[in-house]
């Protein structure tokens, strides 16, 4: 039986994958020293709050994808890929906390963030959409979530008299 994805690739996704998630964490040490709080305004997009969540969610993003890689691993090292049913195809998908994290985070975005997109996008193990996501990411000019057409102002209050 031919493998889905070899040994190679997997290592080479995870030390990546690993890597990146190192630097994710080096910008978000930086975001929690500017000592944001949580009661913040959290709606505005690229705004500390959602910025600090952007760079949490990106963290969290490539550590579960790293022990998703390592789980490969471990099942095509012992010869068993049946076992893992569709999951090797799922992760040439990528994974979460990239794009909607990094749509949170303010502009510029800082250059160990930008550095763990580049080794990303490197992979080859990734399918396209998964890089024109990060693509995405890097490209952008601003902060695009949330989106604040999208929120509720609530009108004023009536007393209920006419």
């Amino acid at each position: 039986m031919e493998r889905e994805i070899g040994i190679d690739q997997l290592v080479a996704a995870m030390k990546a994958v690993d890597e990146a998630g190192r630097l994710f964490e080096e910008a978000l040490a930086v975001y929690e020293a500017r000592g944001v709080k949580r009661t913040d305004d959290p709606k505005v997009a690229g705004g500390a709050v959602q910025t600090l969540q952007g760079a949490e969610e990106m963290v969290l993003g490539t550590r579960r994808f790293l022990t998703e890689l390592a789980l490969l691993a471990g099942y095509a090292t012992a010869g068993l890929e049946d076992r893992l049913g569709g999951r090797a195809a799922t992760t040439r998908t990528g994974f979460t906390g990239l794009s909607g994290g990094g749509s949170r985070m303010a502009r510029p975005l800082l250059d160990p963030t930008l550095r763990g997109l580049e080794l990303l996008l490197a992979v080859e193990l990734f399918e396209p959409a998964f890089k024109e996501e990060i693509e995405g990411v890097v490209r952008a000019e601003a902060a695009t979530y949330p989106d604040p057409s999208t929120f509720r102002i609530p009108g004023p209050a009536t007393s209920g008299t006419a």
